[in-house]
């Protein structure tokens, strides 16, 4: 048999598995945009916001308009102290932002707030996004 077709074969016999798992109920073997996407009944358009959407739009937005040090620290600080579990640089993140806000570097702190996003908002929103904060 060719390597071309070995290959064919057996990414045949892989899908074929992950169809199953999923067939029976789990989706971990698929890509998540083949899974199921769960509706979690808030944050989406015209639906309550989230737990921490509604946080991040009360306090965390409004620290960081205010462009007090003081208030972003203490709404990171918050922030920082709830790492969800798998999230591992979450409260590094948090902290480095508290640091930056403390000594009145409020684009740094900022800065924080986006690296944190960029690594862990997709995750979130696609998995906790009901849960409490």
């Amino acid at each position: 048999m060719s390597k071309k077709l070995m290959s064919a074969v057996l990414m045949s016999v892989g899908i074929g598995f992950a169809g199953a798992a999923w067939a029976a109920g789990g989706t971990s073997d698929l890509p998540a945009s083949v899974a199921e996407k769960k509706d979690f009944g808030c944050g989406a358009k015209g639906q309550k916001a989230c737990p921490m959407q509604g946080w991040m739009k009360s306090v965390m937005q409004s620290a960081t308009t205010s462009g007090d040090g003081a208030k972003i620290a203490e709404a990171l600080k918050y922030v920082a102290a709830r790492p969800p579990k798998g999230m591992d640089k979450w409260a590094a993140i948090s902290n480095e932002g508290i640091e930056k806000a403390k000594k009145g570097d409020i684009d740094g702190a900022k800065a924080s707030c986006k690296a944190c996003h960029d690594l862990y908002k997709t995750k979130y929103k696609e998995t906790l996004r009901d849960a409490p904060f």
